[in-house]
């Protein structure tokens, strides 16, 4: 078989029966592979359309009974249905009632319990700032007994206060305190000697023996880092600290309201924490000059602990000035204020959840106010819930004037807790609607019934497009196949037929022979009929994969400078002849531009269909420079689809005006962005391209305009609207056109009346405009090549044009693969044949194995003429559906083994699923079926 297709000569009488007989056996052959792959694998979708369509096909005479018999079982699950909404229907009012009623119930409680939080929380922050104030005066009250009985200067530091302890606990007592304290300020060189004096004192109070003393003894202590005791105290007679402070006299606690406080003659200033407190209150008692008043230098000290006592705390520092020298700062009177004390029965009994923030610059705490008045801490920092961010009420609790610039300004902030909320939330909104329980849950059954009736309309939907697409996948590959054996067979006979003209010519002229070259005309007019009807074929199938992309939204744009002028002057020279062929007068015209100055103004010429096209000529700014910026290859599909129904839809004697014109402000509202997604520059907008392709054919009626664009439209053949195809050429044409943001529409005054096309498209100034003529000059003489160059050129061109090939074609079809290896081998190629992806793998690979076992042969000592020559192929034309391997698992494992040739898929699966998966698995290149030499060509000059 090989041997026929591979000869140069014309076959004579036993290659035609050797020819005959092969016919026979192929045929045999093709319907056994048949019988065993393709059969089984359409059979059961064949199968079950022949079953679904067999009680149409056999529908009996009394169908009509039939159908009226089996009209009461559908009536049954209707009216339940029907009846089952109207239910669902008024359970649902019940429920939005319901729902109504216990919204309306719910936001009056919450309305009540946020009109409750902000007067408890009103409430709180001012008595907590009461309190305070309270405490300060208590301060004041101590700061005025400890000045007023002992007024003279000099009776400090060694004062003694009667009653002090007595007087001093009503004080806190009055003021919610836990200490009233009185500091003295001392000078170091009386330590030894206030010591003395301040032991009488405590003994004339009544206070036990052991107060004022630590481990060391009796007398001033300050903490001990290095804990000499065991109580962490050190004897101070010194003043001096660690801390840097730099006053050198000593301010020791001395008087206090309890009877024996640890803290007592603690020498204050000895810590950083109450030291800068008292030197601010040394600064502003100095500031002061006036002897007749007492200075406002009384303050707050900052976030602290007490030694009283554990626990968020400040110290309300009071200075004391004699009442004699109210100049002189003598000590100071402090009341402790712990936080905790400050939010003691700010509100009722009854509120639980309420947080308090106390703050300041440096640092805040937070506490939570339960039922029964129980002041809790939480912690370090403001831990308030952040949901209830809207709702804190503040006040600052010790708005005081003073002199003195360490004074700590304290915040409280009050905020709700859920816990607060639910304390105002009943049941009663929640027993309004469990009375409508029942309704709620048939109303969630409806809501589940309807998801599941759209989601299973959804799943039926995307089945819809599954199958289409399947379909179209199974149409393409399976058209494709038998057309790839025609358009490959009349390749062939053609080539035949020139080779028999020319052969007939040296014959005549030797001999004088004469034969009917007329039946050589026949013949090439019937195979030029045939691939006309071929490529008739292809293009409905490329309709179907162009429609898919649109619909799937995957068709791309490969955007680039087109001249548009160019374009369609190309495109009517291609339905030239097609025009002659049908006595219809095709005519391009160049049209005045409008509303546009620069561009000359004048008829551009036209065209004849009788006639080639001219020139376009040029005007102040060249049309050349005016381009489109699109898919030049999908623009001259809208073009051709277009003229191709007006000649389709144009009976004999009739004509087509195709006009052209550049309208200075067209499209104006156009994006900078093609619908692909692919950017363009605004700023070189030059109004739009028009056009208009008239003809005088059947026409269109007013409903038919309307559908015109829709998927698979094709009108009454009885009306001469005739036109094959497959009807989605204008849907496509209308999908390209607006992904290069342009528009296209028909006019058609009626049947008979012709029908216009309106194409319109913007236009942009190219970049080649305004080019600078000494770089033009210098770039075109860079790229005018030298003689030598050209030869060298054209000898490259020539040789990869006759370069022979070594080819496997892999081909499940037994006719494609012979006439395409015939095909090939009519070229000078050399071609080995393989049946299927696994067939084709062990033939590469033994071709490589043998292919290095020459390479190891050829060693020195070893004669050449003795090893045989092999020779890896260069090519693999592999087809995609294949029984046993398919053609891009057999791509990939031809890849594997190391295979570095080209490998071209032929096939009819050209969805871009497909086409993607076939390069990706080592693919160089996927070419659709039928293919050509052409085909092949242009690919191996492109990929030498």
């Amino acid at each position: 078989m090989h041997g026929s297709f591979a000869t140069e000569s014309p076959p004579t009488s036993p290659e035609l029966v050797n020819d005959s007989i092969s016919k026979k056996e192929n045929y045999k052959e093709r319907r056994q592979y048949r019988s065993n792959t393709i059969p089984r694998r359409r059979s059961s979708s064949f199968q079950s359309q022949r079953q679904q369509q067999q009680p149409q096909l056999q529908q009996p005479k009394n169908a009509k009974t039939q159908t009226a018999k089996r009209q009461p079982h559908w009536n049954i699950p209707r009216t339940v249905l029907l009846r089952t909404v109207l239910i669902f229907s008024l359970l649902t009012a019940a429920g939005v009632c319901a729902a109504l009623a216990y919204i309306a119930l719910h936001n009056a409680e919450h309305i009540t319990a946020q009109y409750t939080y902000e007067s408890i929380a009103l409430s709180a922050t001012l008595n907590a700032k009461a309190i305070v104030e309270r405490k300060f005066q208590a301060a004041e009250a101590t700061a005025t007994l400890a000045s007023w009985t002992n007024p003279n200067k000099d009776d400090w530091p060694l004062i003694f206060i009667n009653g002090y302890m007595n007087i001093t606990s009503k004080i806190a007592q009055l003021s919610q305190s836990s200490s009233q304290t009185i500091m003295i300020i001392l000078d170091p060189s009386r330590a030894q000697e206030f010591e003395t004096h301040i032991a009488e004192v405590y003994a004339r109070e009544g206070r036990p023996n052991t107060t004022g003393y630590s481990d060391f003894g009796f007398g001033i202590w300050k903490p001990d880092p290095e804990m000499e005791f065991e109580d962490g105290r050190a004897h101070d007679t010194t003043g001096e600290n660690s801390w840097g402070g730099k006053d050198e006299r000593m301010t020791v606690l001395s008087l206090h309201n309890l009877p024996n406080p640890e803290s007592l003659l603690y020498s204050v200033y000895s810590e950083k924490d109450r030291g800068i407190h008292i030197d601010s209150m040394n600064a502003c008692a100095r500031a002061h000059n006036d002897s007749f008043t007492s200075p406002a230098c009384a303050l707050f000290t900052d976030m602290l602990e007490l030694k009283i006592r554990p626990g968020p705390a400040a110290l309300i520092m009071q200075p004391i000035f004699p009442a004699n020298d109210l100049a002189e700062l003598v000590g100071f009177a402090t009341t402790s204020l712990h936080w905790e004390e400050a939010l003691n029965n700010v509100v009722p009994d009854y509120v639980n959840g309420l947080t308090c923030v106390i703050s300041t610059e440096s640092a805040s705490f937070t506490y939570e106010i339960q039922s029964g008045g129980i002041v809790e801490l939480l912690g370090d920092g403001d831990l308030h819930d952040v949901r209830f961010d809207d709702h804190g009420n503040s006040v600052v609790l010790n708005e005081i004037q003073t002199g003195a610039d360490t004074n700590a300004v304290y915040t409280l902030t009050v905020y709700p807790t859920a816990a607060m909320f639910q304390t105002f939330s009943t049941k009663f909104p929640l027993v309004i609607a469990l009375s409508f329980l029942g309704v709620i849950f048939l109303c969630t059954m409806l809501f589940f019934l309807y998801d599941y009736l759209m989601r299973h309309e959804a799943a039926q939907r995307k089945l819809i497009l599954e199958t289409k697409r399947r379909f179209v996948r199974f149409i393409s590959h399976e058209i494709r196949t038998p057309l790839n054996t025609v358009c490959i067979g009349l390749e062939l006979l053609e080539r035949e037929l020139r080779r028999e003209t020319s052969k007939v010519s040296i014959e005549m002229g030797e001999t004088g022979f004469f034969l009917a070259v007329e039946d050589i005309d026949f013949w090439h007019t019937v195979t030029m009929d045939v691939k006309e009807n071929a490529a008739i074929a292809v293009s409905i199938l490329n309709d179907m994969l162009n429609y898919d992309k649109l619909e799937t939204k995957t068709l791309e744009l490969e955007t680039e400078e087109v001249n548009p002028w160019l374009l369609i002057d190309e495109t009517i020279h291609q339905f030239h002849l097609q025009a002659v062929d049908r006595d219809v007068e095709l005519k391009l015209t160049f049209e005045e531009s409008k509303n546009n100055n620069s561009v000359g103004a004048s008829m551009l010429g036209s065209l004849p269909s009788t006639q080639p096209c001219g020139e376009v000529p040029t005007t102040d700014i060249e049309i050349s420079n005016l381009v489109v910026i699109g898919d030049e290859v999908r623009l001259s599909q809208v073009f051709r689809n277009v003229i191709s129904n007006a000649l389709k839809f144009t009976p004999t004697g009739g004509k087509i005006d195709v006009s052209v014109m550049h309208v200075m402000d067209g499209l104006r509202e156009t994006n900078d962005m093609l619908m692909s997604g692919k950017p363009v520059n605004k700023n070189s907008r030059y109004g739009s391209l028009i056009v208009r392709i008239s003809d005088s054919g059947v026409g269109l009626t007013k409903d038919q305009l309307e559908m015109l664009f829709g998927e698979g439209v094709q009108f009454d053949a009885n009306k001469l609207q005739h036109g094959g195809g497959s009807g989605l050429g204008l849907n496509i044409a209308k999908g390209i056109v607006e992904l290069h943001n342009g528009t296209i529409e028909a006019q058609s005054e009626g049947l008979g009346q012709g029908t216009t096309f309106i194409i319109e498209l913007p236009l942009y100034i190219g970049s080649a405009y305004n080019a600078d003529e000494v770089n033009s000059d210098e770039v075109s003489h860079s790229q005018t090549p030298t003689d030598a160059e050209s030869c060298n050129t054209i000898e490259n061109k020539e040789s990869r044009k006759k370069k022979r090939r070594r080819i496997l074609v892999v081909e499940d079809s037994l006719s494609s693969r012979k006439m395409l290896i015939r095909l090939l081998e009519r070229e000078g190629h050399t071609c080995m044949g393989a049946s299927n992806g696994r067939d084709a793998v062990e033939m590469v690979e033994h071709e490589m194995k043998q292919s290095r076992l020459d390479l190891i042969l050829k060693q020195p000592g070893v004669s050449k003429c003795d090893v045989p020559n092999h020779e890896n192929f260069d090519a693999i034309l592999m087809d995609y559906e294949m029984p046993f391997m398919n053609g891009p698992d057999a791509a990939r494992a031809i890849r594997d083994i190391g295979y570095g040739g080209s490998i071209l898929g032929v096939t009819g699966n050209l969805l871009i699923e497909d086409v993607d998966h076939f390069k990706s698995c080592g693919a160089d290149e996927v070419l659709a079926k039928p293919i050509s030499m052409a085909k092949l060509r242009e690919y191996w000059e492109m990929n030498p």
